[in-house]
């Protein structure tokens, strides 16, 4: 797993594939990186992502990982 997500197995608001998509974004990785590693393509990633911020009311990709990080989803 990645090295910034925690031990969370669909807290709440995010799964666990959710979590390791926006640490992978955290540590730099872009949509078909992750998709990559993950086994989906480039847009399923990136759809997943506009899901979770439109789902937390936040526009950009670095406040989604704020967010991550506020709620303890990252460390």
């Amino acid at each position: 797993m990645n090295q910034h997500a925690t031990q969370h197995q669909n807290i709440g608001f995010i799964s666990r594939r959710q979590c390791y998509i926006i640490a992978c974004l955290a540590d730099g990785y872009t949509p078909e990186q992750i998709g990559g590693q993950i086994g989906l393509s480039e847009s399923a990633v990136q759809q997943s992502l506009e899901r979770m911020m439109r789902k937390q009311g936040v526009q950009h990709s670095f406040e989604l990982i704020s967010w991550a990080y506020q709620n303890g989803f990252l460390r």
